[in-house]
């Protein structure tokens, strides 16, 4: 039997199901023109132009980096000379398609298509007689299957295995459980050859009954119009009546088998056709010359796929290698990751240095803010603590001495100077509310050091965003201005005293000057406390003074 009537038998019913609805997807005209030439296979010149067209498209899409479209495209030239008769060459574009398949990222999305590859592998080694593997490739297809009319066509697919082997009970066996879903299936194709090909076996089982499916099968293929699926119907039915020694119903299937042949065109399914007719004659020479040409062809077909079983070896080979090759891919990549991970520790260590390193600059911060804040603290406690006991004591002391008689004046002014004194240190280092408004508690300050004989200007201290400055910084500023105002009722003698405020860059900027006498810049304990308090607050302070020329100071913080 040559190639054409095994694609014949394939499609009568007793080769199966092969194609698994492959989605045509929105195919422009002209794609759909060879599309349907290689999926229906009428005309050898125009399918021929098909696989060209189709072999431009997987370049195109694999020069475009889309493997999943050049696997589909190839997946129907593989369909294409798969109904041709070259099953060597359909399974090695199989193969191709399945290696692209594995590119895809989202295996997920190649799901449909192998199953579809599956089940095409397992309908060539059908054909190859190979009905282990043909099996193994039908089982792979339905893992991947949910779909109730898939699953259905595969596993006619599996029946027929073991029909063409001749286990006509074990082909039953196997479809039985699936008749009453294939009733209620939408693809009248699937559901047709499922009937029709349980009915035959049935019949070749010994249960006659099957012969109501097979009649129930001709009359929906009558109304599908089908004329493949007729085809199939009449050579049952024939097979069965010649079996069964009937010729009279026999002759008319046949009759009617060779009109719908007829009508396809192809020269199979009438060469098929008129063999059954000849057939019922009896001639043995005819059966002799059929049986002989059949031994022939057989012997023909089975070195040809010898040789597609060496090239499929050494295509095996091939994928053996490129799995060694795989291997050593993966071993480098691992190699490759350990890499990367010693680059991501070291990267790590650098990044907690980084962050240690920024942590320990802001634990400094912290600590000089936490110093300043503690030698405010500790000055406002002194400053209670003169005041309600130191001043509070001295206060007792005149008060009894001015009650007792003869007592030297002098030692009351000395007193008094004494509790002056005191109270006016408790009142330099008092606590700063600083719920209130700052820039009035700093005017006040600076104001209060102004009487007949001192005049004290000030220039852009509104202009300074007080709430925005943080409050450690405000402490300072204050006791800091504080010490120069005490200095300068102290020391200088000034008339007019100008302080200057600015802010730049988020910095302000104070520039203090007076007209007094001025002195030689040997630091004092003044200056040196002014010089620590600003340097807390990472700011600067710079004094500028000669004797007879006034004093100068500028502050940045």
């Amino acid at each position: 039997m040559n190639k054409k009537v095994f694609l014949l038998l394939f499609f009568i019913g007793l080769q199966g199901i092969f194609c698994l609805k492959i989605s045509a997807q929105q195919i422009q005209d002209s794609t759909k023109i060879y599309y349907k030439a290689i999926t229906e296979f009428k005309d050898v010149n125009l399918s021929t132009k098909a696989f060209d067209y189709f072999k431009k498209k997987v370049t195109k899409a694999l020069n475009d980096n889309k493997p999943e479209k050049a696997a589909y495209n190839l997946e129907l030239i593989a369909y294409g000379q798969y109904t041709m008769g070259f099953y060597d060459q359909s399974e090695q574009l199989i193969i191709e398609s399945l290696k692209l398949l594995d590119k895809v990222e989202e295996q997920s999305k190649t799901q449909a298509a192998r199953e579809r590859l599956f089940n095409q592998l397992g309908t060539i080694y059908r054909n190859l007689k190979d009905y282990e593997n043909s099996n193994r490739y039908f089982d792979k297809a339905l893992e991947l299957n949910q779909d109730p009319e898939n699953i259905i066509a595969i596993t006619t697919n599996i029946a027929n295995n073991f029909a063409d082997q001749g286990d006509y009970l074990k082909a039953v066996e196997i479809l039985n459980p699936l008749y009453n879903q294939a009733l209620t299936i939408q693809d009248i194709s699937i559901k047709v050859v499922f009937i029709d090909n349980l009915g035959y076996y049935k019949t070749k089982a010994g249960d006659n009954s099957g012969v109501e499916l097979m009649k129930a099968a001709l009359a929906m293929r009558k109304k599908s119009e089908l004329l493949s699926g007729l085809f199939s119907s009449y050579r049952h039915l024939s097979l069965f009546c010649l079996d069964a020694g009937n010729k009279v119903k026999a002759k008319s299937y046949i009759d009617s088998l060779q009109t719908i042949g007829n009508k396809i065109g192809t020269p199979s399914y009438q060469l098929e056709a008129l063999k059954l007719k000849l057939s019922l004659e009896h001639n043995h020479d005819f059966s002799a010359y059929v049986n002989l040409k059949e031994q022939v062809e057989n012997e023909h077909f089975l070195r040809e796929n010898k040789f597609a079983a060496i090239r499929y070896n050494v295509a095996e080979k091939e994928k053996q290698l490129l799995e060694k090759e795989q291997e050593l891919i993966t071993a480098e990549l691992e190699k490759q990751k350990e890499r990367n991970f010693k680059l991501l520790y070291l990267s790590i260590g650098v990044l907690v240095l980084i962050i240690s390193g920024f942590v320990m600059m802001i634990l400094r911060v912290k600590y000089r803010k936490d110093k300043v804040q503690q030698v405010y603290l500790t000055e406002a406690r002194i400053s209670k603590k003169v005041h309600d006991e130191v001043a509070n004591d001295v206060y007792q002391v005149m008060s009894k001495l001015q009650t007792t008689p003869q007592v030297n004046d002098n030692i009351l002014d000395d007193l008094e100077a004494i509790y002056s004194k005191t109270r006016d240190i408790s009142k330099e280092n008092s606590t700063i509310d600083l719920n209130e408004n700052y820039l009035s508690i700093l005017k006040d300050l600076l104001q209060g050091y102004r009487n007949n004989s001192v005049n004290i200007i000030t220039k852009g201290i509104s202009q300074v965003p007080w709430e925005q400055i943080d409050n450690i910084k405000k402490i300072t500023l204050y006791r800091v201005l504080q010490e120069l105002m005490v200095n300068m009722k102290k020391h200088s003698q000034a008339s007019n005293v100008v302080m200057s405020f600015k802010y730049e860059n988020n910095k302000i900027q104070i520039a203090y000057t007076d007209n007094g006498r001025g002195c030689n810049l040997l630091k004092g304990t003044g200056m040196q406390n002014m010089e620590n308090r600003i340097k807390s607050i990472n700011g600067t302070i710079i004094f500028e003074s000669e004797s007879g020329r006034g004093f100068k100071s500028k502050i940045s913080v």
